[in-house]
């Protein structure tokens, strides 16, 4: 009986999250794994905040992201100079900072995290988060 429930449980929660649409993503943690994120998503076309507690770190990581897409620019786009500065503006203009994670929260879609690995920390940011990020 407790895996017939824990299945009927899955399919119902699975089946929402199926339906969901992700636009506004949410990176807690400025480094090299949260700034690598955020390009990815914006990329892809997701708006993302890239949150950190330093402002000289989000600086550092829009600059990472900059020269990480002129990289891929210089790859994907090398026969057509105007496309790839077009892709990389439209990038950029996806990725946007704070250091305030409870309002960015509120209009975030999807949450992650990529900040140090310490279990205490981690649930600190997360019982914060829940009390402010939509359900």
């Amino acid at each position: 009986m407790a895996f017939l429930c824990h299945q009927v449980t899955r399919g119902f929660s699975s089946s929402a999250v199926r339906h969901a649409v992700i636009k506004h993503v949410m990176i807690v943690g400025g480094g090299q794994m949260g700034a690598g994120i955020a390009q990815v998503a914006a990329a892809t076309g997701h708006t993302v905040a890239l949150v950190d507690t330093s402002e000289d770190v989000l600086k550092a990581s829009l600059k990472g992201i900059e020269m990480s897409l002129k990289r891929v620019v210089k790859k994907k786009f090398a026969d057509k100079p105007q496309a790839g500065e077009e892709f990389l503006q439209k990038v950029l203009q996806n990725v946007s900072t704070s250091t305030d994670a409870a309002s960015t929260a509120q209009s975030a879609d999807l949450v992650l995290e990529a900040i140090v690995e310490n279990l205490k920390v981690k649930q600190d940011l997360f019982g914060g988060l829940d009390k402010v990020a939509p359900t």
